[in-house]
């Protein structure tokens, strides 16, 4: 299957039936643009795929200045997945200012050599993915990840989404621990969105991202944690950017966020992390 047959049309974006969601997402447009805090580029075992190039016509047709993009589960991601790590610096040499690079590592592998390569090289943080890794986030070897990221400075992005039974408890003794360690909770945690409002409101460092959680979610996520807290992202290429924009939008009206709050949701938040 192609690119052109597996993802979304660019032309319609902003035109047919989604430009009454186009204009409603586009009035909150910040000047600076908006930030997406969650993409993804190469290929996933599933058969899902994005390239740079692609992910450049989806920017340039939302208004987004910035994504942090990060390998999918690669089927030739092999024991350290440095291929996929490797596509995801590519892209970012290739089109300078547009991408963030995180790379990604399977705690079950061997992973000190990749780790220090890529911090060494620059990339801006580590993604995790427990549900596709199969992995526990209190798993020793995990706990030792979140250590060596909070030691080197760069933040963490871990999947909280689909298939995720335990957040709140096993991350917690993680931050009791290492104060310093940033970490994005991808999907907003919405498996324990409240729980992990409740749990995570003393960590200043903790920020939660929108991508594919639901309206009602994204509501209980904007009416019991500061708006500071909240980053946009899309997932893309499983969201795509007008019905992702559309949910955190309408959910961030609804909860009564003002311009400004609005405006660091879509860029300011995450962007003190990435100046």
């Amino acid at each position: 299957m192609t690119e052109t047959e597996r993802e979304h049309d660019i032309s319609h974006l902003t035109s047919g039936a989604m430009a009454p969601v186009w204009e409603r997402v586009a009035r909150h447009v910040p000047e600076e643009g908006i930030f997406d805090a969650h993409a993804h580029i190469g290929e996933d075992l599933d058969g899902r795929g994005m390239t740079a190039e692609g992910m450049r016509e989806r920017q340039e047709a939302a208004g987004v200045s910035r994504s942090i993009v990060f390998p999918l589960n690669d089927p030739n991601a092999r024991e350290d997945f440095s291929g996929p790590n490797d596509v995801v610096w590519e892209a970012y040499e290739e089109h300078p200012g547009f991408f963030v690079p995180f790379f990604r590592l399977n705690p079950h592998n061997s992973y000190d050599s990749e780790f220090a390569r890529c911090v060494e090289r620059g990339f801006f943080g580590l993604k995790l993915h427990p549900t596709s890794q199969q992995f526990e986030l209190d798993d020793k070897r995990a706990v030792r990840l979140f250590s060596m990221a909070a030691e080197a400075g760069i933040p963490v992005l871990i999947h909280a989404g689909f298939g995720m039974r335990r957040i709140v408890e096993p991350l917690l003794p993680t931050f009791e621990a290492e104060p310093e360690l940033r970490m994005i909770l991808g999907h907003a945690a919405f498996t324990e969105v409240l729980e992990a409002v409740r749990a995570f409101a003393p960590f200043p460092n903790v920020i939660f991202e929108t991508s594919v959680a639901r309206a009602a979610e994204l509501y209980t996520l904007f009416t019991n944690l500061d708006s500071s807290r909240v980053v946009y992202g899309s997932d893309i290429p499983y969201g795509d950017l007008p019905s992702t924009l559309y949910a955190t939008l309408a959910s961030a009206e609804l909860a009564g966020l003002s311009e400004e709050e609005i405006s660091g949701v879509l860029h300011g938040n995450i962007r003190r992390w990435f100046p």
